[in-house]
């Protein structure tokens, strides 16, 4: 953020700051008044005192008493002019995390429970960081051979499907009205082979015509 230089924009500020430390839906309220809340998360409060005087005791009880009994929700203070010796004895006691509020938009932890969100901040997102990606397992030769094998076969079949349909039609052409068995299953045949054969024959001459055009 750009040189803080109202209260509003340290409001604005101390929600991204909660949002580094872990709080994504932080929001600055805007136009709290003293004493109230300035930046909203559902799992923490935070009041923001950029100017007048350092934060003292009453201060820190104030925003102690609007969590009520909600004790799960942790409670974060900003304070520009930074907090007397009293307070910050006191949030050490109740556990309220301090924080200064820099001009340039630095927070630097005050206190004992500051820097412990700062460091379970940090090491959250070591946890987090992505691994380096997994080198590729080599292929093994025989599956290699298979799947060149398997392109060449479908290569030939791709390109002389109207060749093939014709030698067979004309096979069965020949053999089944001669052979043996099911006398239903050899009419089929030759009746599709009779049909086939010429088509086949026909696609055959004219793709082999085209190919030498």
């Amino acid at each position: 953020m750009a040189r803080i230089r109202t209260a509003a924009e340290a409001e604005i500020n101390a929600a991204e700051q909660m949002q580094k430390l872990g709080y994504g839906d932080a929001t600055a309220l805007l136009g709290g008044t003293d004493g109230g809340i300035d930046v909203y998360s559902s799992r923490a409060y935070a009041q923001v005192k950029w100017r007048g005087g350092s934060a003292g005791k009453s201060d820190l009880a104030n925003l102690y008493g609007t969590r009520g009994t909600s004790h799960a929700r942790k409670l974060l203070y900003f304070s520009g002019p930074g907090y007397t010796d009293e307070a910050v004895d006191y949030a050490d006691a109740v556990g309220i995390a301090l924080f200064r509020c820099e001009p340039d938009g630095e927070t630097p932890p005050v206190g004992a429970h500051a820097p412990k969100l700062v460091a379970a901040a940090r090491n959250s997102t070591v946890a987090v960081a992505p691994s380096p990606p997994t080198p590729p397992v080599p292929e093994s030769p025989a599956r290699i051979v298979a799947r060149n094998a398997w392109a060449m076969i479908a290569g030939f079949f791709g390109a002389h499907w109207q060749l093939l349909g014709a030698v067979v039609c004309t096979i069965v052409l020949m053999i089944a009205p001669f052979g043996e068995g099911n006398v239903g299953l050899r009419v089929f045949a030759t009746i599709l082979a009779v049909v086939g054969a010429p088509v086949f024959w026909l696609l055959f001459v004219q793709h082999r015509s085209a190919s030498h055009r």
